[in-house]
């Protein structure tokens, strides 16, 4: 079986996985970008992706840190040198995934449904 081959299978097998990935490229390049710049961004990008940075990477954060954190105590986490970075990237890459199991759970679910619709119809 050729490479191709088999990361075709994984893909056909691992829908949750493929949705996980289409689904945090974005917010996962854009934390790391606002951690460190490997190279210089102009201004004008940087405050174009602002509007993106808030979307798909501060408002989830935000929503997790809001129902998960404060209330269990572990705000603290946010304030710790380094290792807050660690953290916002781990709630992205959670919530993300959470994100892609709703989705593919979802869709199975809707195209079940419609399979019975059908079945019912004929």
């Amino acid at each position: 079986m050729s490479r191709l081959e088999s990361a075709r299978t994984w893909l056909r097998d691992h829908p949750v996985g493929v949705v996980f990935l289409l689904l945090v490229a974005v917010p996962a390049t854009l934390a790391v970008f606002s951690f460190r710049q490997p190279f210089p961004i102009p201004g004008a990008v940087l405050s174009a992706l602002e509007v993106l940075f808030r979307l798909f990477v501060y408002a989830p954060v935000a929503a997790v840190r809001a129902v998960l954190f404060d209330p269990l105590g572990l705000d603290v986490l946010f304030s710790i040198a380094g290792l807050n970075q660690t953290v916002v990237l781990l709630i992205l890459l959670g919530f993300y995934y959470g994100l892609s199991v709703v989705i593919v759970r979802g869709s199975r679910f809707v195209r079940h449904r419609l399979d019975l619709e059908r079945q019912r119809r004929n």
